[in-house]
């Protein structure tokens, strides 16, 4: 299984974010995405706080930043919002940092769902059937423009006139990577679209999700084999007992803004915080579930500990 993470840009100095990426690269992961959030995300029992503020790095940039950095790690963004991102523009920024990376850029897209995001610089976020009919439009636009095509298209959320991308990226195929779960809209859009797919929830509820995307898949006529299928899970935390592991990420939480109690339930329900052993039991369980590589959310302060188990001790089991 592959290692990757979604590093959050949220009450981070630069220079640890950028340290985050080479940190990753250096212990032998296998990626580094960011979050595109304009606000922090902060979970309530409700939910997640409407009214959070805090300082946050836009993420095509900090992406731009880590491909200076790096040398190795696949980079993208975990998940570029379809309500702010025109996808032409966002397709020209993805083909230019593939150069600048060497050729490890994934293009991430999803439906956006966090309303602060779009309404604090005047951004629609329509009902979710509109939301979906978006993402399919710009999927469709950008699977044609990854794949060499000039593109045209006058739809209801993209408009491309004779688009087409030149340079074209340093990659054969650039990988177009789709976010989300939902079973009848967005994971046929998956199946028509993407190269890969991120997924939530726990191992059984990820496997039953991976079974609708194969039959998806085998409605619209595509091999299931061809897409890689990816979970997004909450920070991780490994320590000498389950006990100090949940009690240090809650902590970690309480510093973007969570409250003391909502921390506490974060990190208890998280399902790779513990020992070496429960956190590979954990991936193991993802793994049978269909995960071929799992992305951690990644909160400041950058975790060392738990970061040098991930490239030990758990992989080592996992393999």
């Amino acid at each position: 299984m592959r290692i990757g993470f979604q590093v959050w840009g949220s009450n981070v100095a630069w220079g640890d974010l950028m340290a985050a990426a080479e940190a990753i690269e250096a212990a032998g992961l296998d990626s580094c995405f960011a979050n595109d959030h304009f606000v922090p995300v902060v979970g309530t029992s409700d939910g997640v706080d409407p009214d959070a503020a805090g300082p946050i790095f836009e993420a095509m940039t900090t992406v731009g930043g880590w491909a200076a950095r790096t040398s190795r790690v696949r980079l993208g963004c975990l998940v570029a919002g379809a309500g702010y991102r025109n996808p032409g523009l966002l397709a020209r920024q993805v083909v230019a940092l593939d150069h600048a990376s060497g050729g490890r850029m994934a293009l991430g897209i999803g439906a956006g769902w966090h309303l602060r995001d779009h309404e604090m610089y005047g951004w629609d976020l329509p009902a979710v059937g509109e939301r979906l009919d978006r993402l399919d439009e710009q999927a469709r636009a950008l699977r044609g423009l990854l794949d060499g095509r000039r593109v045209t298209m006058d739809g209801t959320w993209v408009r491309f006139q004779d688009a087409v991308l030149d340079p074209r990226p340093l990659q054969a195929h650039l990988p177009l990577l789709i976010g989300g779960s939902g079973e009848k809209r967005t994971l046929r859009i998956v199946a028509l679209y993407a190269d890969a797919w991120n997924g939530e929830g726990d191992a059984p509820t990820f496997a039953h999700r991976n079974a609708v995307l194969d039959a998806h898949c085998a409605a619209v006529g595509r091999d299931p084999a061809a897409i890689r299928r990816t979970a997004g899970l909450p920070p991780p935390c490994v320590r000498a007992t389950r006990e100090r592991a949940v009690e240090d990420l809650a902590a970690s939480l309480r510093r973007h803004g969570w409250s003391a109690s909502d921390a506490a339930s974060a990190a208890a329900a998280a399902p790779c915080v513990g020992t070496v052993d429960d956190v590979a039991a954990a991936l193991a369980a993802y793994a049978a579930a269909g995960a071929e590589e799992v992305f951690f959310d990644w909160p400041a302060p950058f975790d060392p500990e738990t970061l040098a188990a991930l490239a030990g001790p758990v992989r080592e089991r996992l393999a």
